[in-house]
């Protein structure tokens, strides 16, 4: 996972494109670092309708502990860190 790491300021430098072709092709999400600190992950557009479905449908299905976290009335959800860890390694089941 660490070679899908990227800065914000190498982005800025030039490799945003070549960041999101490599996320096409591959099909693997990259992370924006910002101080250390991951602030946002690149993933294709496919992956990206999958998981709101995916979230449409948990939401629907109104159970206790989905995982699926809403703030106060804004519609943002987030997935959990196990999720995200699934999710980053591939591991989310077929498509």
């Amino acid at each position: 996972m660490l070679g899908r790491m990227i800065s914000v300021s190498e982005l800025g430098r030039g490799q945003a494109s070549k960041v999101m072709q490599a996320v096409e092709e591959t099909g693997q999400p990259y992370i924006v670092m910002k101080n250390n600190k991951a602030q946002a992950v690149i993933i294709s557009v496919r992956d990206y309708d999958e998981l709101l479905k995916t979230r449409e449908v948990l939401a629907s299905l109104d159970l206790p502990e989905t995982g699926v976290r809403r703030e106060a009335g804004d519609g943002y959800s987030s997935l959990t860190d196990e999720e995200m860890r699934l999710f980053l390694s591939g591991e989310q089941g077929e498509r």
